[in-house]
């Protein structure tokens, strides 16, 4: 069932000479590679699940404390790349996903794997998720596909050994009951665990099929980012937020995170974040035009323990 945004949206105005009273400093703390200890301003993940942030960029692997910096590279650790595209920690280990292989580290070794040495089947590893059961899970850039590893023993799903869509993994998500939904370039699948459930434009209300992110709210509501906007589906009924019939103001979401009050944060390749509030379909767009935001392509937004927002953009990381 397709379902449109039949209620009005309530858009906070952005800055302009006419409305100077939009706040200008949204974000409390900016950091980049000239104010902080980043190496690099392209900042493509950020993991805040401990009080050490872990932050993935286009030229090595960071860590902050509060107050220190550490750097790894392939000068200085075993990082067999220093192209960062992703980080997961389970509070034990720290997987970081790079362009030439996995890593494992354990705070003082780095175990890597790659096509030579493990079943993994692509170096390129683009997402990385650990579902309730401690499974990793990986994704890899176009040509890979999807792998599982419980920590002995890798299995690969692919187009040509599984009804997985489309070998190009964007990012990978457990949900509350269990299954793990992944995005593709070819829409999005569910996997339970014996059987992929496919969803695309051809079979579903999914508006476009370059999906970049799910994320999964306390009420089990799937929120899709794709190139055609926002997606909510309750495993039954669809509904899509657009440039057309809503506050957003850009159909290009790379990453959206939900806070402790379920409110949805959304980056965007192009237009900043939007802050919504589904309940009361009420949108706040912020950008490097109306606000502190460094930059406007929007790779990642996360929370951690204390509710502060994280945002990494392609000039930095701003903090809210």
């Amino acid at each position: 069932m397709l379902l449109s945004c039949s209620k009005e949206a309530t858009v906070n105005p952005e800055k302009s000479e006419d409305n100077p009273a939009t706040t200008v400093n949204f974000f409390s703390t900016l950091y980049n590679s000239t104010n902080s200890g980043l190496i690099d301003n392209n900042i493509n993940d950020i993991d805040y699940s401990t009080s050490l942030v872990k932050i993935a960029t286009n030229n090595g692997y960071v860590t902050y404390n509060g107050s220190i910096w550490n750097v790894f590279t392939t000068a200085n650790s075993a990082l067999p790349s220093n192209k960062i595209n992703a980080v997961k920690s389970d509070g034990l280990l720290t997987w970081i996903a790079t362009d030439n292989g996995l890593v494992k580290y354990d705070g003082s070794t780095m175990t890597i794997f790659n096509m030579s040495n493990s079943p993994i089947p692509s170096n390129k590893i683009r997402s990385l998720e650990i579902d309730p059961t401690g499974n990793l899970w990986v994704g890899s850039f176009s040509g890979g596909g999807l792998a599982q590893f419980n920590g002995t023993i890798w299995t690969v799903y692919t187009p040509s050994n599984s009804n997985l869509p489309n070998n190009a993994v964007a990012s990978v998500v457990a949900d509350n009951i269990g299954n793990i939904w992944i995005s593709t370039a070819n829409g999005v699948s569910k996997f339970d665990g014996s059987t992929f459930t496919n969803f695309d434009i051809a079979n579903s209300p999914l508006p476009n099929s370059n999906v970049y992110v799910i994320s999964i709210d306390n009420n089990n509501i799937k929120w899709i980012g794709s190139n055609g906007g926002l997606t909510r589906f309750d495993d039954l009924n669809w509904q899509t937020y657009d440039m057309q019939n809503s506050g957003l103001p850009l159909n290009l979401v790379r990453t959206i995170d939900i806070d402790n009050n379920n409110l949805l944060w959304i980056g965007m390749a192009g237009q900043g974040i939007v802050q919504f509030n589904y309940t009361l379909n009420d949108w706040s767009h912020y950008n490097a035009g109306n606000s502190n935001l460094p930059n406007n392509f929007v790779n990642r937004i996360c929370h951690g323990f204390d509710s502060k927002k994280w945002i990494a953009t392609e000039n930095g990381i701003a903090v809210h």
